[in-house]
């Protein structure tokens, strides 16, 4: 079957300087889940943004169906049958599902009254549902249904509005374990009438699962191009690193520690606005130990971690930092009294995108040596030399130049660069939420690597993780978040089991904690 889609030598470079693509090219076949992968910065999200309109290439070519084409906005891209799904749903949550599909389009269903002619949106709709085989409630309110249907509509939606090939960006980070298999079996579905779909996804074994070929890309080159049928993990991973790969920790793989006296304690610690946040919330994390949290997100994780570090304030219960109670202290005296935070998005809570990177690789370090300030002046060559050594660590890329700032990263460096800062001088007790998130699967060792390694020299951490491999290889104990409450508790290693995680995260399973 020939190329639906061609993009060759495609260039592009920020701020005259950064060159994130470098004669790039991918080309897909009609009808194929065709999947891109490869490390931080090594120009996959630019690749997309540049076919979907969102960025606009220096140089290079795009043929769809055997004619070139210029997309130079999204509207270019929908016009040509382009459809992207983004890693966060874009959904209205008190709109019914029909309103959320035909949203953008309500003008060619505005009759001559200047109303919106929902009979007629509706038979087109279930005209497409009939087609790709899926059953949605149209009249269903989207924040009553789970994230598996809500993927599904954003799907809908792209393919109402005549896209035939989708570009899906790490689709399954927000959903549960028993949800994924029912979404790939759908991409399946599309795949076999002849929409085409590229997978962006740092999981290996979604890839292996799931995609037909796979374009690798390194340093903003294509180095290589594979029919998965036809390789393996270790193989396409080498390439996309360049070296031999070594293989990321599985839960049988993680070391067994000793533990130590509580470090963290929480007791009934309840959280509400207009509504609960957290239902008093009891555990316990030990000196050397690994506490995982599981959930689906939105279920109080990023309200436990905010309580946590003092952003939230409990409406009852207490928060003990090695037997001291800090629930009625702020963030920054949390921090001097030894609990370190990596927060759940990058962007809007763990950097200042408008400073460098080195004034964001000191944030927190401030009143630390060598660093110390003196007289509202920083010690800037001190500043300069702790930088580099997080870069040393924790192999952030493109430092070449500490002074620009810090929104030139990419989003996987910006994310190394927030774990090395709070990590690397051993704090007794790390909150991290979200760690890997972006983060290749190299780093992703390295930042497992590095826990495994404070853990061994007595620091304790609160794992919050969306992804259930990561928590399974880390964790010594799981506990499951769901709707504000701890609803189980998984105390070994042994115990760990991704299928009936998946029932606790979803609500199938009720509370056994």
């Amino acid at each position: 079957m020939g190329s639906i889609l061609e993009m060759k030598k495609i260039e592009k470079t920020f701020n005259n300087s950064i060159r994130a693509l470098q004669g790039a090219d991918l080309f897909v076949s009609k009808g194929e889940i065709h999947a891109i992968v490869g490390e931080n910065a090594a120009g996959k999200s630019t690749l997309m943004n540049i076919l979907y309109g969102s960025v606009h290439a220096d140089s290079g070519e795009i043929i769809i169906d055997g004619k070139p084409c210029r997309i130079e906005h999204p509207a270019d891209a929908i016009s040509l049958g382009i459809g992207m799904v983004h890693q966060h749903f874009k959904l209205v949550p008190d709109f019914t599902v029909l309103e959320n599909i035909i949203l953008g389009y309500e003008k060619k269903y505005t009759n001559v009254l200047k109303k919106i002619d929902y009979g007629k949106a509706r038979k087109d709709i279930e005209a497409l549902l009939r087609k790709i085989n899926v059953e949605l409630d149209l009249d269903r309110r989207t924040d009553s249904l789970s994230i598996g249907i809500q993927s599904k509509i954003e799907i809908v939606k792209t393919l109402f509005k005549g896209a035939n090939i989708i570009i899906l960006d790490e689709p399954t980070t927000v959903l549960a374990p028993n949800e994924v298999g029912n979404f790939f079996d759908f991409l399946r579905s599309l795949s076999k009438q002849g929409c085409t779909i590229i997978y962006i996804s740092h999981r290996m074994k979604e890839i292996f699962a799931l995609s037909d070929s796979i374009t690798v890309l390194r340093h903003g080159k294509t180095v290589c191009v594979f029919k998965t049928s036809e390789t393996c993990m270790e193989e396409v991973a080498s390439k996309m690193i360049g070296r031999e790969y070594t293989a990321i920790l599985s839960a049988q793989d993680s070391p067994k520690a000793e533990f130590g006296e509580p470090v963290l304690e929480l007791e009934n610690v309840s959280v509400r606005k207009s509504a609960v946040l957290l239902n008093d919330i009891s555990l316990t994390v030990r000196k050397g130990e690994i506490l995982g949290i599981a959930g689906i997100e939105g279920n109080g994780q990023v309200e436990l971690a905010d309580a946590l570090i003092g952003v939230l304030k409990n409406e009852r219960g207490r928060i003990l930092l090695n037997q001291e109670d800090l629930s009625r202290r702020g963030p920054s005296e949390r921090r001097k009294k030894g609990l370190s935070y990596v927060p759940d998005d990058r962007i809007r809570k763990g950097l200042a995108l408008d400073m460098s990177i080195t004034e964001n690789a000191v944030i927190g370090h401030e009143q630390n040596a060598p660093i110390k300030m003196r007289k509202h002046f920083m010690d800037w060559q001190n500043a300069k030399s702790f930088t580099k050594q997080i870069a040393e660590e924790y192999r952030v890329e493109g430092m070449a130049r500490p002074e620009q700032k810090i929104s030139n990263l990419s989003g996987g460096n910006m994310q190394k660069l927030i774990i090395g800062r709070e990590m690397i001088r051993n704090p007794p007790m790390v909150v991290l939420a979200q760690p890997t998130s972006g983060v290749d699967f190299s780093a992703q060792k390295n930042i497992h690597d590095k826990i495994l390694e404070m853990r061994e020299k007595g620091s304790s951490f609160l794992l919050i993780s969306e992804d259930l491999d990561e928590l399974m290889a880390l964790s010594d104990r799981i506990l499951v978040l769901y709707r504000g409450s701890i609803v189980a508790e998984f105390n070994s290693k042994e115990s760990f089991d991704e299928k009936q995680l998946g029932y606790y995260m979803t609500g199938v399973k009720g509370n056994e904690a």
